[in-house]
Formats: structure tokens, C-alpha cells, sequence
């Protein structure tokens, strides 16, 4: 258990320190006191096709420190000058990644407008970075690009302090080369060797005993081995010191593969972070080139242009395909065919020897092959390699389909990523990963328009409200919200909701959804669906032990199951016994046990089992069996009874909310649509009601967002006129009807006329819109200020 605590710990910190290292360069930008030069920030471009590239472009977005605009340098295409002084129309989050989390670095997507009208500019980049370099692109615009004013060519440079860029996967490898060298150093230099016993052997593990060089007591472990060790046998381990002390490794293949795992990982770190941070190097020596030279100056060459064509994964793929085509030529193409004699078998391995077909020497190897079909003794045939691999051996059956498969797959991904960067290079449709917004009313809504294009404000509104929870700007919040949304085909308008005054209401499919996400306890069901996976057989054992006629034999233990960190001190562990019931039969069947005693592989014990069942079998006394069952059992009347009262309480929502939809106490409001600023599309959007002709709000609703293909923003306008249906003397419970259909709640009624309720929702509005959008309206809110982070930009 301490070793798997130790691994868990180590692969932990593995995690941690990889993504350190990887978002090392791209910490929060800001500058230091006294600091000088640029920064350079890395980013995806994309326009609108005409002044800016259609598609996504990798590389870095340097920002100088002065005056003049940023350029964006990718390594191929020339820098691209862009503008200061103009807006940022917007910020988009990026969804879809599982692995985002507190320690990746999630990646927002900015829409920005430069002054000087080129065109629409999407920038990818880090969060982190969006505070900073909204202030520097909509700070005070410099000279523009080419002028005699520019920025020199000396102001960008690149510090040492970001000189060094570590890719994830590079920093993943070399975190993973780290932990694979202190798990060497750990076992192999600080353990000490010592000769143990070879306790019994399966599936090329075997079971080992030895004395402990520290305390002198008798340790037992299991470590690989592949030879021919039986019962009885001594092995030479390396007994590995505290904190896991009782662990073991043998020393003849386990420091072989783990040299072998040390040299790949850590090749591979350094090859990709040395590739990173040079194409840096590559790509600010191209800028500083533009800068001196003009547009005239340097292009890249056919080289770099062509290896920009090729994704890093795909030339991965590809150095595979052709090391698995030289295997191929080498064995099966200049390979020749010879008869080998199998000297020893083990699992799906053949030990074989043969005369060496071009100088006569004897050689042996180790292929694949069937051991239960191939005995000490037979004939194989085998392919005898040429060139580089002469000496070894390959079976002729399923190792050159499974390596020619392997070839062909990884050739396709090699061609595939070459194909697919070809065509983003050269098309010039949109930005797949940005939503087109929405920014008219509701008279044609459904037609989509430019990012580009503010968001508008309706007619007689005034420009500068005075509080936050006025309903025009409200209205404006909630229409750069709804920009982010996106009209694909996938989440197209679906049917409205049904009539529930006429209808049943499972008819509705919100209804539906509503009632599996509050009366359905999923968690409560997969609690006790693990349960019964993990401990049913304890209850099959029991049950056919129980009132049954019993008998006791000695069984044998053959195999001895891995603990994990609960058994056997808390549940019990489980071991593989042998043994013959009274009448003859053999039985193999599993055991359950406590923490004492722990049976070894190859221990005799004393078992009771099932005269009718005898795989029902137990230990006599031994507590463990029942210490499962109570357990267990606990645990699977807790998930019952969670998923019994989630089913009570949300038939009791449901009773309440239908009473509300089908009520006779009706009054109308007008209502604002906010949706998440998070996840617009999915998660629940809140209904902001006014007094018809007021301009304050007096209660809020989060109502139920919908499906994937029927959400609620695309068919409920984002402003308009509800009846609100209510039982009376329940005004919390609220059901809104728009246009004849009705908004099913996912909370009551929140009351704004509450001192704490307004408070609550005047925070949440004040930090719908960030600092650095330009939302009509919100004009007089927020001072730069009031704004540390524009105080400091400006600075």
C-alpha cells in the first residue's frame, strides 16, 4: 500500500511540475519595474480571409514597449503589422477541452478591431494574457506600420527569461524522464543487492523472499522475471529502501527498460523543447528581419515553408511508419527464411536457435509464438534479417501483419496531417472555432452577421444608465452574451415546448430532462452499481454458505491478488485457492480474507466451503468476509436511500411547478434573457422581469436551458413579454408562458424587492462584462481608475 501511495504522490507531482514547466514562459505578462523590449506572446490569428489570414495560423504575437503597432509572426508569411487604438468587441472561452482545469492554461478567443479598418482579428491565447493585451491593443494608437517612427529592430529581442518554451507533451516527457531517474536512483544506487529466494512464479512475475539487509526480518515481494526460475531458485533484486521498504526489483531487465524509458522520454523532451524555442528564435529573427530590411527583405525558404506544412504529430507519425517500413524491408523483404529449433517455451514467446544462413555461426532469439502449440525440441520456421538487425528473429505468422497494420496506420496519419494543414493554408472559408453572433432584434435574429459589428442598443435608449441594473443596459449585456453563441447544425432550433393545459406534461421534452436531472440520482446509482460489481460475489458467497451444510478441506493458495489501498485492513483481499471436496472434485475458486493472517501464493490453509456449492468457501473465523458484507451493505443502503429521496423530493418540484403552469393567478411582465457568460449554449440562462414601463427589475428566474438540439435561446426571444402563472398564497413558484409556451424554472423566484437578493445580483451583473469590452450602455461604469489592470497597462 505505501508503494501505491508513493506512486500515486509522484505521478501527482509529475502533473504539476509538467504543467509548471510548460505554462512557465506564459505567466502573467505583466512588466517589472525597469524592465525594457518586448514581449512575445504565443497566439492563433485568423480574419476575415482578405487583410488577415481565414483560418487559424500559429505563432507569436510580439508587443514592444513603446510606442507602435504589434506584429504577429508565424514563421512563413510575412509579420503582420496590427494596429493599436482600436476595440475589443469580445471575448470568446473555448470549450471542449477535457483537460482544461486550474492547472492548463485555458485559451479565450479575442475580438479585436484594429483603428486603421483592415478588417475583423481573432486572437487566441491564453486567459491569463487577455487583461494585458486588451490594454496595449486599445491603448493610445502609435505610428503606424512602416513608418519612419516604427519600432527599430533592436526593441524586440527576446529575454532569457522567456527564451525557453517547453510544449506540454515535451514538459510531460521530460517531467516523466525526472520521475523514471529518481525511480533509479531510488532503487538502484540507494537499494542494496541481495540474493533472495524464488517463492513461486506465474505469468512472468515471481514471488520472491528474502532477508532485509536493514532490520535483518524476512520480506516478500513479487518482481519480472523471464527466465527459467522455479520454486526454489535464487535471484539477484535490488531491496529498495524507505519509503518503501519490503519492495523489490529484480537486476536484469528492470534496469535495462528502465534506461530504455529514460533515454526515449528524455530524447524526447529535449528535441521538443529545443524545436520550440528555436522556431521562437526563427521567428523573431524573421520580424527583427522585416523591421530592418522592409517587405523586400529575406523570404523563407522552400524548407521552412515546406516543414511548416507538416504538424509535429504528423511528422511523429511518419518517423513510425518509416522505422516500421525499414523493420519490414530489412526482415521480410532482404530477411531470409530458415528453420530454427525451439529450445524453450514461455508465455506467447519461443525461445529458438538457428545457423546463421550468410557465415554459418549459431544465433539465438526470442520470437512470438503459440507455447501451447510449440513444444522444447520442434522445428519453426523464423525470418533471419539482413543488415543492421542480423542476429535476431520474427515469426512469419502475426508480426508482419501487426507491424505492416502499424506501418499503414501511421503512414495515413503522417499523409492526413500534411493534407489537412495544405488546406487550411489555403482556404479561405470561416474561423470554425468562433461563433458568428447574433446582433440585431428579434425581427431577424436568426440571420447571422460579423463578429465585427457592435452590439446595438434599442432605439430611445439611453446611452449612459445610471446603475448597473437598468434595463437597457441589461438588454446589452445580454446581446453580447448571446454573440457567443453559435448557429450550427448542430444546435438548431428545435419545437417549441407543448400546451401542458392539454397535454401530458411528459410531452415536454425540458420536462423530461428536468425530471431525470433532479429525481434521478445518478451519482446514488453508480455508487451502487460499482458496489455491486465490486462486492456481489461476497453476497453470492454468503448467501450459498448460509443455511447450507458446510464442510472443511485444505486448500492451496495459487494466486494472491494485488491489494488496493482499502483491503485488506478495511474490506477484504482476494486470493485464488485450489483445493478437492470430499467426493474428489477440484475446485479453483476466489477467497476472501482479512488482514490476518495474509495467505502467500503457495500457503496451505484449512477452508469451509458449500457441500452443494463448493466455489462458495470461506476461512474459518476469519472476519473479513463479514467485514465486507457490513460495508457493503452500508454503502448500498446509503445510494438506495439517496436515489429513493431524490425520487421523492423531485416528484414533490414536479407536483408543485405543474400546479404553477396550470394556476389561475396570472399577471404579465416584460423580461430580459441573460444567458451564462461561462457557457452560453448550455448552461441555464436566467429571465430578468420588469413592471411593464419600468426600468428596474423586480425578480429574476433561472429557467431550464434545454437540450442540445432545442435550447432555450434559440427559440425564446431575447426580450419580450411574459405571463407569469402561479397557485395562490406559492408566489415563489413561477411558471413565465411567451408566445402560448412555457419556461419551465430551475429555481424559485428570486424577490429583488430583498435587499440581500439585489445585492447579490448587482455583483453578478457588474461582472458580466469585462473591463476591457466596449458594451453600449455600460459607458460610465468603470473608470481604468477603478481598473488595477488597465492602471497598470497604462502605466
Amino acid at each position: 500500500m505505501v508503494g501505491y501511495l508513493v506512486f500515486m504522490v509522484c505521478s501527482g507531482l509529475v502533473v504539476v511540475l509538467a504543467n509548471a514547466l510548460a505554462d512557465w514562459r506564459d505567466r502573467p505578462l505583466w512588466r517589472g519595474p525597469g524592465r525594457a523590449g518586448a514581449l512575445g506572446i504565443r497566439a492563433r490569428l485568423a480574419g476575415d480571409g482578405e487583410s488577415w489570414p481565414a483560418r487559424p495560423v500559429k505563432g507569436d504575437l510580439w508587443v514592444p514597449d513603446g510606442d507602435g503597432p504589434l506584429y504577429f509572426v508565424d514563421g512563413v508569411r510575412g509579420p503582420l503589422p496590427v494596429a493599436r487604438g482600436g476595440r475589443v468587441l469580445g471575448t470568446v472561452p473555448l470549450r471542449g477541452f477535457p483537460h482544461e482545469g486550474s492547472l492548463v492554461a485555458r485559451q479565450v478567443t479575442m475580438v479585436y478591431e484594429p483603428s486603421d479598418g483592415a478588417g475583423v482579428l481573432r486572437l487566441r491565447v491564453s486567459e491569463s494574457a487577455v487583461p494585458f493585451l486588451a490594454g496595449a491593443l486599445t491603448g493610445a494608437a502609435g505610428p503606424a506600420a512602416g513608418s519612419a517612427t516604427s519600432p527599430p529592430h533592436e526593441v524586440f529581442r527576446l529575454s532569457v527569461r522567456r527564451a525557453l518554451r517547453v510544449p506540454r507533451p515535451a514538459a510531460l516527457a521530460l517531467m516523466g524522464a525526472l520521475l523514471l531517474g529518481l525511480f533509479g536512483l531510488h532503487t538502484f544506487v540507494l537499494g542494496k543487492p541481495v540474493t533472495a529466494e524464488v517463492t513461486a512464479k506465474r505469468d512472468g512475475v515471481c514471488s520472491v523472499r528474502w532477508q532485509d539487509p536493514w532490520s535483518g526480518g524476512t520480506r516478500t515481494a513479487g518482481v519480472d522475471c523471464y527466465g527459467d526460475e522455479r520454486a526454489g531458485d535464487p535471484l539477484r533484486i535490488s531491496a529498495r529502501p524507505w519509503p518503501v521498504r519490503g519492495e523489490a526489483a529484480d537486476l536484469e531487465d528492470s534496469p535495462f527498460m528502465l534506461i530504455l524509458g529514460l533515454v526515449v522520454t528524455g530524447t524526447g523532451g529535449v528535441v521538443g523543447a529545443t524545436a520550440a524555442s528555436l522556431g521562437d528564435v526563427v521567428r523573431l529573427r524573421a520580424l527583427r528581419r522585416f523591421l530592418r530590411d522592409g517587405p523586400a527583405g529575406r523570404q523563407p525558404s522552400a524548407l521552412l515553408r515546406a516543414a511548416d506544412m507538416v504538424p509535429w504529430w504528423s511528422a511523429a507519425a511518419g518517423v513510425l511508419a518509416l522505422a516500421g517500413a525499414g523493420v519490414l524491408l530489412s526482415a521480410y523483404g532482404l530477411g531470409t527464411t530458415v528453420r530454427a529449433t525451439v529450445t524453450g517455451t514461455e508465455e506467447y514467446v519461443c525461445k529458438v536457435r538457428w545457423q546463421d544462413p550468410w557465415d554459418g555461426t549459431r544465433q539465438s532469439a526470442e520470437v512470438d509464438c503459440d507455447d501451447r502449440a510449440v513444444e522444447a525440441g520442434q522445428s519453426l520456421e523464423v525470418t533471419a534479417p539482413a543488415g543492421p538487425l542480423r542476429g535476431e528473429a520474427f515469426d512469419r505468422g502475426i508480426t508482419p501483419w501487426v507491424l505492416g497494420g502499424g506501418t499503414a496506420v501511421f503512414l495515413g496519419l503522417a499523409a492526413a496531417g500534411i493534407v489537412f494543414r495544405v488546406r487550411a493554408a489555403g482556404g479561405h472559408s470561416g474561423v470554425p472555432a468562433i461563433s458568428e453572433p447574433r446582433t440585431t432584434w428579434d425581427a431577424d435574429r436568426d440571420a447571422p452577421v460579423s463578429l465585427g459589428r457592435p452590439v446595438l442598443v434599442p432605439a430611445g435608449a439611453d446611452a449612459r444608465p445610471a446603475d448597473v441594473l437598468d434595463r437597457a443596459h441589461l438588454a446589452a449585456v445580454s446581446h453580447l452574451l448571446a454573440s457567443r453563441l453559435s448557429g450550427s447544425a448542430t444546435t438548431r432550433p428545435g419545437r417549441r415546448e407543448p400546451d401542458i393545459r392539454t397535454t401530458g406534461w411528459w410531452r415536454s421534452p425540458r420536462l423530461r430532462r428536468l425530471v431525470l436531472a433532479s429525481w434521478v440520482s445518478w451519482g446514488g446509482l453508480l455508487v451502487l452499481a460499482v458496489t455491486a460489481g465490486l462486492s456481489g460475489w461476497w453476497w453470492a458467497t454468503a448467501l450459498r454458505l448460509w443455511g447450507s451444510e458446510t464442510a472443511t478441506a485444505r486448500a492451496t493458495v495459487a494466486l494472491r491478488y494485488d491489494d488496493v489501498p482499502l483491503t485488506p485492513w478495511l474490506v477484504p483481499g482476494d486470493a485464488e485457492i485450489t483445493f478437492r471436496t470430499a467426493d474428489g472434485r477440484k475446485v479453483t475458486t476466489d477467497l476472501a480474507y482479512g488482514d490476518e493472517p495474509a495467505p502467500n501464493e503457495g500457503d496451505r490453509l484449512t477452508v469451509e466451503y458449500a457441500v452443494e456449492s463448493p466455489s462458495a468457501a470461506r476461512l474459518p473465523g476469519d472476519p473479513g468476509l463479514d467485514r465486507g458484507l457490513w460495508i457493503s451493505g452500508g454503502v448500498a443502503a446509503a445510494a438506495l436511500i439517496r436515489v429513493a429521496w431524490g425520487g421523492v423530493s423531485g416528484s414533490r418540484v414536479m407536483r408543485r411547478v405543474l400546479a404553477a403552469a396550470r394556476g389561475a393567478e396570472t399577471r404579465t411582465a416584460d423580461y430580459v434573457l441573460l444567458p451564462d457568460p461561462e457557457d452560453p449554449a448550455a448552461a441555464p440562462p436566467q429571465l430578468v422581469f420588469f413592471t411593464n414601463g419600468e426600468n428596474r427589475p423586480f425578480a429574476l428566474l433561472e429557467a431550464v436551458p434545454g437540450t442540445a438540439r432545442s435550447r432555450l435561446v434559440d427559440w425564446l426571444p431575447r426580450e419580450g413579454t411574459a405571463e407569469l402563472r402561479s397557485v395562490p398564497g406559492e408566489s415563489e413558484t413561477v411558471v413565465p408562458w411567451v408566445d402560448g409556451h412555457p419556461v419551465w424554472p430551475l429555481s424559485p423566484l428570486f424577490d429583488l424587492s430583498d435587499p440581500e437578493e439585489e445585492r447579490d445580483f448587482r455583483e453578478y451583473a457588474e461582472e458580466l462584462t469585462p473591463p476591457w469590452i466596449a458594451l453600449p450602455g455600460s459607458q460610465g461604469f468603470r473608470d481604468d481608475e477603478e481598473d488595477p489592470m488597465r492602471g497598470e497597462v497604462a502605466r
